[in-house]
Formats: structure tokens, sequence, C-alpha cells
């Protein structure tokens, strides 16, 4: 019965085991709020444009996106430095396909779109004819 009791007792501390390493690793990408699963990667941060109209930036420990104006094309995207969850850099704007966007209506169009700890300033570049976005992020804030 001893026997029994202690084989029953095991099995169970072994499930127990096992299910706590399940939800570890299941959930690993959100223990306090960071990409566990980046860590292995090099080369970041990256920037990269989705869709045509947003800036993604990609960090070991977190993300930033943010928005180009209704009609922009992006062009030459930039990261001037970056580390585990920060990133600056820039990004030339034209409005090829669109009426231009003023930098400073840019800057208050984007303020409510923009996540915690991002910054964003937009320049005018009288050589295109659009704009310098420089942008920041730091994951802290």
């Amino acid at each position: 019965m001893k026997l029994r009791s202690k084989a029953l007792g095991l099995c169970g501390i072994s499930l127990l085991l096992g299910l706590s390493i399940w939800f570890v690793t299941a959930n690993s990408t959100l223990f306090l709020n960071s990409r566990l699963d980046r860590l292995a990667e090099e080369d970041l941060p990256t920037i990269t444009i989705e869709g045509e109209d947003t800036v993604y930036c990609r960090m070991k420990a977190d993300d930033f996106r943010f928005p180009l104006p209704p009609g922009a094309v992006a062009a030459d995207p930039t990261i001037i430095s970056g580390g585990f969850d920060t990133v600056e850099g820039t990004v030339g704007v034209t409005f090829p396909r669109g009426r231009p966007m003023s930098p400073r209506r840019y800057e208050e169009w984007l303020k409510a779109k923009l996540q915690t700890g991002g910054w964003v300033t937009a320049s005018e570049n009288h050589e295109s004819g659009g704009m310098l976005v420089t942008f920041s992020y730091f994951g802290d804030k």
C-alpha cells in the first residue's frame, strides 16, 4: 500500500512539474512584457515599412510602430542607434499619391496614435518636396 501511494505521489508531482514547465514556456513571451523568444536573434533592432504606410521597428524586448501620413511613401528608413528596448532613426517621406501634409499637421495627427515611450517629429525636406521623420522609442516608459 505504501509503494502504491508513493507511486501516485510521484506521478502527481511529475504531472504538476510538467504542467508548470508547459505554462512557463507557453507564456514566456509575456513575462515582464518582454519578447524572450527574440533574445537569440541577431542584428536587432531593425526597421521595415509595413503595408506601405506603417514604420515598424523590431527590438529584442519590444516593437514600435507608427503610421506615416496619408498618401505618403517612405524612403530610406534608417536606424541611427538602438538597443535592447530602444531605437532612434529617420524615415524620408514623399507624397506622390496624395496631397502633402505639413510636418506640424502630421505631428498633431500622430499624437493620439503613438505608443507610450514613442516620440516622432517631422521637418520639411526641400530636396524631395516631402519631409524627414525622426523617431525615438524607449520601451520602459
